[in-house]
Formats: C-alpha cells, structure tokens, sequence
C-alpha cells in the first residue's frame, strides 16, 4: 500500500540533481543557484558545516510500517541517529552528507516515498486530520482526498516553480484539527442534501506575519477538490509576488488584490477548468480494519496493572470501527531513535499497512489495533524512548528545531521545552486535568513550532540589558483556537529572559489549574478570568536579568554549553543577527514614544527621550561595521557615520551633542525632533536591501557622492592594486579582533566598491569568526578562493561575484 503514487519523471529529476551535486562541489555551480536546485527536493542546508536536512512527504500524515522502517534504516545508514516528525504531519532526516543524498532519495523511492516538494516555492505537503477515518465525530474520511490530491499535484510540472510555498490541509470536521481554516487552502467536510463536500478556506498561513482564511466556497461538492486546487495555483502563479520574499505567500494576494478582485481571476480560472471532463480525483480505498489474521498471538501488558490503566486512559481511544482502537505514541521533541523506528514498524506490520499516522504536535497516532492486541502495542513501545508514560500535556508540548539545526533560530527551544517538562513533573500539579493544553515554542518568530496557534506560546527573541549585553528570551503568547468559524491566534502578551521560562509556566499553570473549573478553554481565563493580568504579573516577577558580571548563568541558553549568540557558532546567517541586533531599538523606540505619550512625570519623561535618542543613534550601526560600547563611541559614531556622512540631516547634530553632554533638562522641548529622528532611521532601515545599502533621499546624501563608511583609523591596513590584475587582492581588511557578526559586516562593506571579478583578502581571528564569515560570504554569492593560516590568525580570500 502506498498513501501517494510518484511522478513518472522522478527518477530523471534524481540524476539531474546528482550531476548539481557534482557540479556544485566542482565549483561549476554557484552556491545561491544551487539552493535553489535543492530546497525544491525538501534539502536543506543545516548549522553544521555541508550537513543537510533532508523532509519527507508523508501525504494525509500517512506512512506505513514498511516505509518508517526504511526511513529509520536511512537514517541509521546516513543521518542522525534519529529522525524527526513536523508540525506538518512528514518526517524529517538530519545530519546527511552532501554525497548521500541520492543515495538516501534512491532509498526512499524504493519504498514509493519523496522528498520533492519537501522546500522551496512548491505544493508542500498535504495534510489531513490524524483521526481521519476513525473518528467518532467526523463528518466523513478525508485522507483520500489528501492522498488523491498529492499524487495528482506533484505529478504536474507548474508545481515546482511557484512564487512561494503552497500548503494544502483537509479536516474531518469543524474542529478543524487539520487546521485548514488557517491555511494557504484549506476543506473542511460538509455534507449538505446528503452530498459530501467541503468548506473552502483560502489565504490563511502562519508564519511571523500569521492571517486567518477566507471563506472561498460556504460549500462545493467533493469532485471540486482538485478544481478549485489547480485554479488556486494557476492564480497564485500569475499573481504571486515574485519579487519580495516576504510579500509572496498567498496569504498576501486576498489583500494586494482586493476580495473582489481575488475573486473574479479565481472564478476566471476556475470556470475554465470546470468545461474541461475528466478532472475528478480518483479517490484510493483506505480501509480502516484489522487484517482477518494476525500473525502474533495477544499478549497481556507486562509489568504493573495500574501503570497500564493509566497510560490507556490517557492514551487509548476507542475508533468509529467496534473493536479497534488507536494510541496515541507521546515521542521525545518529535523525535524517533533509528533502532526504535524499526522496532515500531516491525511491532506494526501484523497489523497492516494502514496502521500510522503523524499527528500535528509532532508524535504519532497507531490505529486498526484490536482490543485484544493492545497488550502487545504496551509491551513493545515500553521498550523505546518515548513520552507515553507521561501526562498526555507533556507529550503534546511542540517544539521546533531551533538554534540546534536551522540558521534562522535565534533561541534552543529543544532545549528550554524538557526543562519545562522537567519543573512540571517534579510539581505537585495535576497535570492530567489539562490533557490537551498546547504548550508551543519556536526559536524564532517564524512560525514552525507553531506559537501561534497555542494556549501558551513562546518564540525566541534577543533580551539586552541596559548594559547592551545580549541574553536568549521569548516573547509569551497566549489564547489560540482554531476551530471551523471561530479561529483566533494566539496573542504576544509579553516577554521572559529564557532562563525564568521554566518557571514562568509552572507558576502560570499553578493559577490556571486552579481556576479551570470556571472556565472552558484557556482562552476564557485569559480574556475573563485575569490570566493576561496573571501572564503579566509573573512576567514583570521574572523580568530582572543581572549583570553578566554578576550572574553568567542568564547569558546561556538552555542545553547550550556556549554562551548566547545569534550565530550559536555557526555561518552563512550573520544577516540575520544583524536584523535581529537592529529590531531591537526598533521596538524600543516604539515602546518609548508610547510611553513618554502617557506619562506626566517630567523626570521620566527626560530619561526616554534620552533613551530614545540613544537607541536612534545605535539603531543602524551595526549595518556601517561598528561595534561601539558605550553611549559617548555610540553617539560619536553616529555622528561620523550618518550624519556627516549624509545619511541623516545636519541639523540633528545638536540633538547628539545634547545627549554626549547628558543634560536631560533641555530634551522635553525638543521631544518631537527626537521623534522625527526616530522615524527618519527607521525609515532608512525600511528602505534598506539585504545588502546592507540605504535608499537615501537626494537631500540626504553626501556631496562628495558614495559614501565612505571605513574609519580613518583602519584606513592605513588598506592597499589598492591596479584593477587590471585579477590575480591578487585589491583591497586588504584587517578585522582582528573584530566579533560576530561584525565582521562580516565589514566585510561586505569592503566587497561593496569591488568589481566582479576582483579580490579581497581579510585577516581573521580563529574559531568563531573564521567558522562563520566565509560560509556567510558564500551565501552572499561570492567566492572563497582560499583560507590560509597565517600564525594565530587566518587570510581570507574573496573574489566579488
């Protein structure tokens, strides 16, 4: 049995990507193109140096035991020693060197499942309800249509070149556990006259930025499904904003058309298709029944008769089919360890090919086990690493991978959720009287560990003192439901150092416990019984981070031995600590206006607007390659850097030397020009291209013409050779004893008046800078042509592409 048929031209599209392969470890293939090769196979660069991640399409969270046990064999052979679930219902490999990575596709071809679509601009894959089939509330099976929909799709060429990613989900009913109504497109079953169909969402989508779906269709009839998914593409291809990454999700498209407008090109498309016969899916048959024989004999549970009473009443629900049941497997952060994976596929087989599925909160749902053969499920999975001895909550808290493997994540929630788990359980909570409490945790504000859609979610952020020293911290959210016309996120309600997060829930859920008997949901306590009060009171006990110097312990994230950085050693993702270091004095001069607007304490007053000239001032540094310690360097710097640069207007020199000299009793007339200063660099900020240049109004720009950002004191370690000569460097910088991501900052800076063609050589400390400023500089598309050591430092060989 397979849960989704392959495309034909896969096997060509596997060769093709080996000779890439090839070609990129030649030198033939520049490393920006050749990202773009392989995300669209579901590969994806990870933090440690050429490892790769490597997801797996699991259609209508489906697998069977004969796939997951090829997956844990690859995984044993060539990645991690384990392999991992999603928060979308597919399974993850880690940790798989570049020249296996055919190898391991060849692998799972052989079982009929695919990576393709696993990343990039193309259909992802296509969820539905983990109960699908079986549940005693469902309005009707949907994970044929899952199924059915991902082999049609993925079978088709236009869905590999989109202008982003395209996600489909299918719920069984409208508590919508599929979560489509939050979705790029989402059905919902229905059945209107006897008829099956569906409610369709569409431009829904989580992520930083997250929107709930429209209503697309109040009801069509099933045989609309694909339909209405190929207009959906056709549309999103015409219209997708191709050009700005973060503008071109479909989410985005019911706005930048307008409703009417979206509408009529859907409803153009969508006419087209419905003349054209033949476009129905054919659904597959998913039976839902234990095989007539079963190649085991029943076994009773070993070990102690009330454990296994209690891990049944958590665990173990009866299915819609009389005498079946399905368990709920509690895993470790999403996490199977290969032998186990094994074990569990081979405990499964007897009982057929529709035996597993994963579930959102990233463990797996095992269903079509008889009554009699749930002794044997016990007995087998008490043998493996999983949480299924544990309160059904613990095993239901979400975390994305974080810090430890993506180059986006900011915090380790891999590392702060066991910490969680760990306070909860030595408590005297009674955590079985919140079951299915949604505890989410992303380490940054992309959406994977799904924050948004908790009862109590959190997403990394970067914490700074007063001092400027950097700590991990997460922001608190709270009050999700996702339900069939009455979906709301989640809420950011406040913000915790990462190191008083353990704590914080403890205490949060110490008060909701014992206040759940006046309210149905969390999301009631929150808006009606004081809890957004009680998130805030615990947070403002917690708020106070010592010095670094007085207390190191909050300086490090948890699992971390290292202390915090945006970089977590790692490279090729220094922008993104930039813009996280920039973000920052963003929200602090936003959180400043608004108070000053409220405050009749004139002192106070003084002290923000101070404040606020300080965090304008440093606000862009870091984009110009300084790193300044203390007010007076941050305010000289500004100075040299922006405004007698031309970046920013002459006549707010007074303003900064106002503040050099700290006489606050003259600042409260001059609060609106702080103001505009305020909105003049966030405004260059929002005009600012990834490479770090400024879209500077002609007013504002220097008379001499570009700019020249290097200090004269680092003028004397730079020598220019002729153009002509390709062969040598025409430009040196000297950046020891520059930090992360300083230099690399630097660096781009003097990459920026090169040629294509010519080279820059940069002297660099060992450890840290020269593990994360070459891989960053190949991002940007340019060319490492050697890393010699030259006695306790490094020379760096760049040439401009």
């Amino acid at each position: 049995m397979k849960f989704y048929e392959l495309p034909d031209v896969l096997p060509t599209e596997i060769k093709r990507l080996d000779e890439d392969i090839k070609s990129y470890r030649d030198g033939d293939v520049n490393p920006i193109a050749f990202k773009g090769i392989r995300v669209q196979h579901g590969v994806y660069e990870q933090r440690k140096f050429e490892t790769y991640m490597i997801r797996i399409r699991c259609a209508g969270s489906a697998i069977t035991p004969k796939q997951l046990k090829k997956v844990a064999e690859i995984s044993h052979r060539y990645g991690a020693q384990h392999f991992h679930t999603t928060t979308r219902m597919e399974l993850q490999l880690h940790y798989v060197d570049l020249d296996n990575v055919t190898e391991v596709y060849n692998g799972l071809i052989e079982v009929g499942l695919s990576s393709r679509g696993g990343g990039g601009n193309t259909i992802r894959n296509i969820m539905a309800s983990d109960d699908s089939g079986i549940s005693l509330t469902e309005t009707f099976d949907v994970t044929p249509y899952a199924c059915a929909l991902t082999t049609r799709l993925i079978s088709e060429s236009d869905s590999w070149n989109l202008p982003r990613k395209f996600k489909i989900a299918f719920s069984n009913s409208d508590a919508d556990t599929a979560q489509a109504s939050i979705t790029c497109l989402g059905f919902i079953a229905k059945i209107q006259n006897g008829q099956k169909g569906f409610k369709v969402y569409v431009c829904g989508g989580m992520g930083a930025k997250p929107m709930l779906g429209r209503v697309l269709f109040d009801f069509v009839a099933d045989d609309r499904v694909y339909t209405i998914a190929k207009a959906i593409k056709i549309l999103f291809d015409k219209h997708g904003d191709r050009r700005r990454k973060y503008q071109n999700r479909i989410k985005f498209l019911w706005e930048k058309l307008g409703e009417t407008e979206f509408r009529r090109v859907f409803n153009e498309e969508y006419e087209i298709l419905q003349k054209i016969p033949g476009l129905e899916l054919k659904l597959p048959l998913i039976e839902n029944k234990a095989p007539e024989n079963i190649a085991v004999l029943p076994q009773k549970p070993e070990g102690d008769q009330q454990y296994f009473d209690l891990w049944k009443k958590r665990y173990v629900k009866p299915q819609k089919q009389a005498g079946l049941f399905a368990i709920k497997l509690g895993l470790h952060l999403g996490d199977i360890d290969n032998e186990d994976g094994v074990k569990l596929a081979e405990l499964l087989e007897p009982f057929g090919d529709n035996t597993i599925r994963i579930t959102l909160d990233q463990n797996l749902l095992l269903r079509n086990i008889p009554e009699a053969y749930i002794g044997n499920i016990y007995n087998g999975i008490m043998k493996m690493r999983n949480l299924s001895a544990l309160p059904a909550m613990i095993a239901n808290m979400i975390s994305c991978t974080g810090a430890d493997t993506c180059k986006l994540g900011i915090c380790l929630p891999r590392g702060v959720i066991p910490e969680i788990a760990d306070r909860l359980l030595k408590s005297s909570l009674n955590l079985d009287a919140i079951p299915s409490f949604k505890i989410h945790v992303s380490g940054c504000p992309n959406t994977c560990g799904r924050h948004h859609a908790a009862d109590l979610g959190f997403f990394g952020k970067v914490g700074r003192t007063q001092g400027g020293d950097s700590f991990p911290a997460y922001n608190v959210m709270g009050g999700a439901q996702i339900k069939e016309g009455a979906a709301r996120f989640a809420e950011k309600i406040e913000e915790v150092c990462a190191k008083h997060v353990p704590q914080f829930v403890q205490d949060l859920l110490e008060i909701y416990i014992s206040k759940k008997s006046q309210f149905v949901t969390f999301l009631e306590y929150l808006e009606n019984g004081g809890g957004k009060n009680d998130v805030k009171f615990l947070a403002e006990k917690y708020r106070h981070v010592p010095a670094l110097a007085e207390n190191k312990e909050y300086y490090f994230d948890w699992g971390s031995p290292e202390p915090f950085s945006l970089l977590k050693g790692q490279k090729a993702e220094c922008c993104a600590g930039v813009f996280d270091m920039i973000d920052v004095d963003v929200a602090a001069l936003k959180q400043y206006k608004e108070e000053i607007s409220k405050s009749n304490d004139e002192k106070r007053i003084q002290e923000l607007l101070h404040q606020s000239l300080f965090s304008a001032s440093r606000m862009l540094l870091v984009t110009r390659g300084i790193e300044a310690r203390n007010e007076a360097q941050i305010f000289q710097s500004f100075l040299t850097h922006f405004i007698e640069a031309g970046l920013v207007p002459e006549g707010y020199r007074p303003l900064l030397e106002i503040a050099k000299a700290k006489k606050f009793d003259v600042l409260l007339p001059l609060k609106n020009q702080i103001f505009a200063l305020g909105d003049h660099m966030s405004a260059l900020y929002k005009n600012m291209d990834d490479s770090l240049k400024f879209q500077v109004p002609e007013v504002c720009k220097p008379e001499t013409g570009r700019e020249d950002n290097t200090p004269s004191s680092e003028k004397s370690s730079e020598k220019t050779t002729p153009v002509a000569d390709l062969t040598k460097p025409v430009l040196k910088k000297d950046l020891r004893g520059v930090g992360c991501p300083i230099n690399f900052v630097k660096t781009k800076i003097a990459l920026e008046p090169l040629s294509p063609g010519q080279i820059l050589e940069v002297w660099l400390d060992d450890g840290e800078p020269i593990d994360n400023v070459p891989g960053s500089v190949s991002a940007e598309g340019h060319k490492i042509l050697s890393k010699n050591r030259v006695e306790k430092y490094w020379s760096l060989l760049i040439q401009k592409v």
